[in-house]
């Protein structure tokens, strides 16, 4: 923006005020404004425009209102490019968008990468797992109780089991229906007394006839391992290249096709289940559960599954093993998700110690603060890496207040209440110095609107904001309109930064305000402003200037 044109009229007791500021030479134009002038009724005016706000005279609200505020092509003020700087506003505090400050674009955009990656990932793997196990369960939540202490560690629970599952030689639960057994109904069950006996009796006599079985031996070679050989031979061509399979035991055999070896194996697995006395033992369990009506589509299931049952007395050990069948059957998008996160979970450590280490423009920000603001408390950025890799959205800043050579932490409402009005004013400085190096950060086009900012003070304090001003003004994409009713702070900022072209000084009449170009700014005695100036020098104690002969 190269000219700011402005037309009003009745905006809160400014009758008529119409000016075009030139900010092609300097980016800071500075307005002395007596008190009642029009100081506070123009940036309330400006506010306006930025909240997109109806303008109005308060005392006479039936007035009509103009307010046209536009550059040198005509065109209205957007409203985020103004920011209106008020003397003091204590509700003020950094808003999300000055978080920007911290975040490196290049970590933050490899990082949600990462994220996404794992998430697309996750997707998959549970959608295909759902299908697998015909659950209606939460299955992020059943996976980490499966091998955690608690429901909330997902990929903890699959990183812990990767190792068992690669080595896994064949899915043997993977057709198991989830829910019918772990239904909390069943598994309260299953932990009664006599059902713990009744199974305990049936494992018993089950692993005896395995001990006496012709080919099956428990614990290395069962009808289990017998099928998938059987399987696996099958689909590599071995029957069908004319090999044999001999099998040794109280009678020696050779198997020379899938067919007789899986009726064999069939063979083997009735004589078991069929056996008398193995049979009365699950009777037993059969009447337990006819005793419970809700137990009733279990003991069906049972009925088709009775291999199940001497897994039922560890019922943690068999969860665990029907997960890990579940995850070998689908171990593509298991072993793709698992892969995925460990190497993402690497990679994030990288970029979250890249984070910590790197100095950001908050840092920047606190810099200029404690170095050149003097108040009785220092600032240090809180969580810093969550807010860089979008974690949290807003930063936390700590407070340590200084007293001599004691300091403490303090919390920002309590340090408020124990600081004077200027420290006050100096805290709210420094969230105006967070917004100012957000908007230079986006290069954003922005016009500042400073309203007596600096007013109360002391003189370092004061000092230091004229220079951070000054800083403003030497930004391309800033522009600055000061408002002030210190004429000592206007004659400071006037050689300082703003230049004598560009200071102006409001007068009010009955019908309207005028801008006129300020002169006697050195010497407030000469040129016919003595009568002017004088009782304003001496209200605000300021009559301390050695007259000059020129300007």
């Amino acid at each position: 923006m190269q000219t700011l044109k402005i037309k009003l009229e009745n905006c809160y007791g400014i009758k008529k005020l119409t000016t075009d500021l030139d900010f092609s030479k300097a980016r800071a134009i500075a307005v002395y404004a007596p008190n009642g002038a029009m100081k506070t009724s123009l940036a309330q005016t400006f506010k306006d425009l930025r909240e997109d706000s109806v303008s109005r005279d308060r005392i006479f609200p039936d007035r009509k209102t103009v307010r046209e505020i536009t550059d040198e092509n005509n065109k209205t003020l957007a409203n985020d490019s103004i920011f209106v700087v008020s003397p003091y506003d204590e509700e003020y505090g950094h808003t999300e968008k000055t978080s920007t400050l911290l975040v490196d674009s290049k970590l933050r955009k490899e990082y949600d990468q990462l994220l996404q990656q794992v998430e697309t990932s996750k997707e998959i793997f549970l959608r295909n797992i759902k299908k697998q196990t015909s659950s209606k369960k939460d299955l992020e939540a059943e996976i980490s109780s499966a091998f955690t202490k608690t429901d909330k560690e997902f990929f903890v629970a699959l990183v812990r089991v990767k190792d068992e599952v690669v080595a896994l030689t064949a899915a043997h639960f993977a057709n198991i229906k989830y829910d019918e057994i772990f239904d909390t109904k069943i598994l309260e069950f299953l932990k009664t007394k006599d059902v713990c006996t009744a199974i305990k009796d049936y494992i018993e006599n089950y692993d005896k006839l395995i001990a006496a079985s012709t080919y099956f031996r428990k614990g290395t070679f069962n009808y289990y391992n017998a099928a998938t050989i059987a399987k696996n031979l099958a689909d590599n061509g071995f029957f069908d290249a004319k090999h044999t399979v001999s099998l040794t035991g109280t009678k020696n055999r050779v198997i020379s096709s899938r067919k007789e070896l899986e009726e064999l194996i069939q063979g083997e697995k009735d004589a078991i289940t069929n056996d008398a006395a193995l049979r009365k033992k699950f009777q037993e369990i059969e009447t337990l559960m006819n005793k419970n009506t809700d137990l009733r589509e279990f003991h069906a299931y049972l009925l088709e599954n009775l291999d199940l049952l001497p897994h039922l007395a560890n019922i943690g050990k068999l969860k665990e093993d029907i997960w890990k069948s579940f995850f070998k059957a689908q171990f593509d998008s298991y072993i793709d998700l698992v892969d995925k996160y460990q190497a993402a979970e690497k990679r994030k450590r990288e970029i979250e110690d890249a984070a910590r280490a790197q100095r950001t423009q908050w840092e920047d920000v606190i810099e200029i603060f404690n170095n050149r603001f003097h108040v009785p408390f220092k600032l240090e950025v809180n969580n810093r890496t969550a807010v860089v890799l979008g974690l949290e959205p807003m930063l936390l800043l700590d407070f340590t207040f200084e007293d001599g050579n004691e300091k403490a932490p303090v919390q920002k409402d309590e340090l408020l209440r124990v600081l004077s009005m200027g420290e006050k004013k100096a805290f709210y400085v420094l969230n105006i110095i967070f917004e100012v190096e957000a908007r230079k950060k986006a290069n954003q086009e922005t016009l500042f609107l400073i309203d007596d900012v600096a007013d109360s003070f002391d003189y370092k304090n004061k000092y230091a904001i004229i220079e951070y001003l000054r800083d403003i003004s030497e930004q391309t994409c800033f522009s600055q309109l000061i408002l002030t009713h210190n004429f000592d702070f206007f004659r400071t900022i006037c050689g300082r930064f703003v230049g004598y072209s560009n200071c102006l000084m409001a007068s009010k009449s009955d019908t309207e305000v005028r801008l006129n170009q300020a002169t006697g700014i050195n010497n407030p005695f000469c040129k016919g402003l003595e009568a002017q100036l004088l009782q304003r020098l001496e209200e605000e104690n300021c009559f301390h200037t050695v007259p000059q002969k020129h300007d």
